[in-house]
């Protein structure tokens, strides 16, 4: 049973993005880091020409322009709708897809869960891991972000209030483990506020 207070965070830290969901896209518009293209490319060599990947948290949508310029077919997700909203306006299909509860279908050839894991409760998140591996074929690869800490917090901003929850490396790497994920590649990101740790995992 999904607790209701933990669901509640995540829904206001939703409703965030919601209102923020132009300007974030305009933040966010810019080349990215040379760590985080190796990460798209080590994707796209991992699931192949042609593969089937799935999208959760899409936001404005770059990421996924850019693994389809690389040659995958993406089904782009978000639970947002003020992204969903601002991809629709730029002729993309975005499927509304809640990350805890929803369908993630597949199976998949590859999963993308790039800056979100850190919205979802700390409790939720071995539940939402082991939903992310099923979703995955034998083999499938899944490429995903999280904060590098210990603790949680809420971030308070004008548009919203964010739950960010930190993960210890070893106690996410144990999680995927339980989930026959076995992390590949790992890069360490040094932003803003915290550190972030890009992993791609090969399901067994």
């Amino acid at each position: 049973m999904i607790a209701t207070d933990e669901l509640a965070r995540n829904r206001a830290t939703v409703a965030g993005y919601d209102a923020c969901a132009e300007s974030y896209a305009v933040e966010t518009d810019h080349a990215p880091t040379p760590a985080h293209v190796e990460a798209l490319e080590r994707l796209v060599a991992a699931v192949g020409p042609g593969g089937r990947v799935l999208e959760v948290a899409s936001g404005p949508g770059w990421d996924a322009d850019r693994l389809e310029a690389m040659g995958l077919q993406v089904r782009r997700t978000d639970l947002s709708e003020g992204f969903i909203g601002f991809q629709s306006e730029r002729g993309r299909v975005v499927d509304r897809l809640d990350l805890i509860t929803g369908d993630l279908g597949g199976p998949w050839d590859g999963l993308v869960a790039l800056y979100v894991v850190q919205h979802i409760g700390r409790e939720l998140v071995d539940a939402v891991i082991g939903r992310m591996a099923k979703a995955l074929r034998p083999g499938g690869t899944l490429l995903m972000s999280f904060q590098e800490g210990e603790g949680e917090h809420a971030t308070v901003a004008s548009e919203g209030t964010y739950q960010v929850v930190r993960w210890r490396e070893a106690d996410m790497t144990d999680c995927l483990a339980r989930h026959g994920l076995a992390v590949d590649w790992r890069s360490l990101f040094q932003g803003r506020e915290a550190d972030w740790i890009t992993v791609i995992a090969r399901r067994s």
